[in-house]
């Protein structure tokens, strides 16, 4: 009985809708735009999922994108259907830049009411694990990247800002969490603190 069906990306998620012959992803530049290195990968699969539900009885199905960047390469091989090419360009891509799976990951979150409080605390984390990638590197570098505001700088009023360290090398990495835990424990009570090994989000 329903002619039209509006929704998040939950309708993407493995319904079974025999009747919908099309499908239409308004800004799919909002998934390409997301500051994180799986950014490609999370808009290439709900493209694919997406796609996936048009034409599923016997009446064939259409799928538009709406797009600023037709020619982003996820887009281009969600289109297809390519998920070799897909993976191929996306192992080369985070091989260029170090990131996983050819390197490991942590990411440090810090939040407070206090704005220059929670900054303060992100910037004690991250000297600690400076002070970790001085030192040894003959054993593997390790990358700190911040202080930096989080991409949601702000949620129920707390300020939240990030440190990422990033080595090819587990034990260095190890080396970087060990000291930013122990000086967690420095920091004021107003301060909220977590360490995310391999984080499957950079939000």
């Amino acid at each position: 009985e329903v002619d039209i069906l509006v929704g998040t990306q939950m309708v993407t998620k493995g319904h079974d809708l025999p009747h919908v012959t099309l499908v239409g992803v308004i800004n799919a530049d909002a998934a390409l735009s997301i500051p994180d290195f799986r950014a490609a990968e999370r808009a290439f699969q709900l493209l694919v999922q997406v796609a996936g539900r048009a034409g599923r009885g016997e009446t064939p199905g259409r799928v538009l994108v709406q797009t600023y960047d037709p020619d982003h390469h996820a887009i281009q091989l969600a289109i297809r259907h390519d998920v070799v090419a897909f993976f191929d360009r996306e192992l080369r891509d985070r091989r260029e830049l170090g990131y996983p799976p050819f390197s490991r990951m942590i990411l440090v979150r810090v939040d407070a009411l206090d704005e220059r409080e929670a900054q303060e605390a992100a910037g004690v984390l991250a000297r600690a694990a400076r002070a970790v990638a001085r030192s040894g590197a003959e054993e593997g570098l390790l990358h700190v990247r911040g202080p930096a505001a989080a991409p949601i700088a702000r949620v129920r009023n707390r300020f939240r800002f990030r440190v990422m360290l990033r080595s090819s090398s587990r034990e260095r990495l190890r080396q970087g969490a060990l000291a930013i835990h122990a000086a967690i424990a420095g920091l004021p009570r107003t301060v909220r603190a977590a360490i995310d090994v391999d984080p499957v989000g950079a939000l």
